[in-house]
This record gives C-alpha cells, structure tokens and sequence, in this order.
C-alpha cells in the first residue's frame, strides 16, 4: 500500500509529498491485520519472538497473580508499518500512563 499527497491549491497547506508515508502508515493492530493480513502476523510474531528472546517480557499465569499485581500491570501497545521495501515492521511499547498513580518523579 503506497500514499501519497495531492498537490494543494493556493488556501491549503501545501506537505512535501516526502512526509505522507511518515504520517499515513502506522497503524494498531487490528487495522494492521486487516490491511496486511499474513505479512502483519509474522512481523507481529516475529517482534513477540525477539521479545522472549531478549527476556524483556515473559509470560505469567492470570490465576498465579494477584488483584493489586493485574492492576499494575502495563499494557503493551503494538503498530505496524510499512517499510519502503514493502516488508512489514511490528513495533511495540509498554503504555506507562497508569503509573504515574503509584509512582513517584
């Protein structure tokens, strides 16, 4: 899937068609999966791989933890984007917003 902008006509803001693969291309999950379909799960399978890999992330058991340990537990946000070569990349990042409740600066 390739975007481009349109040329603008004197009262639009004119973006130089460089930019529209930056602003256009990343997007979650689901939409990924939809948009593209097999190559959107391996680059997610293969981001989820190098992430046990690496033991950044590991998995546990819900029945093994506790109430207090689910609630801060982070959520872990994943995109996907189109390269210029046409493979898929998965990104992922945990969403460190319910922190700030428990933490300090």
């Amino acid at each position: 899937m390739q975007y481009t902008m349109t040329q603008s006509t004197d009262d639009l803001i004119t973006l130089p068609k460089t930019h529209a693969h930056i602003m256009m291309t990343q997007l979650n999950v689901q939409e990924g999966l939809k948009s593209y379909g097999e190559k959107g799960d391996e680059a997610i399978m293969k981001e989820i791989a190098q992430l046990h890999t690496r033991k950044a992330l590991l998995p546990c058991d819900r029945n093994d933890t506790t109430y207090d340990k689910r609630k801060k537990a982070l959520r872990y946000l994943m995109f996907l984007k189109e390269k210029h070569d046409g493979s898929i990349k998965a990104r992922g990042c945990a969403d460190g917003r319910p922190q700030h409740i428990y933490t300090n600066k």
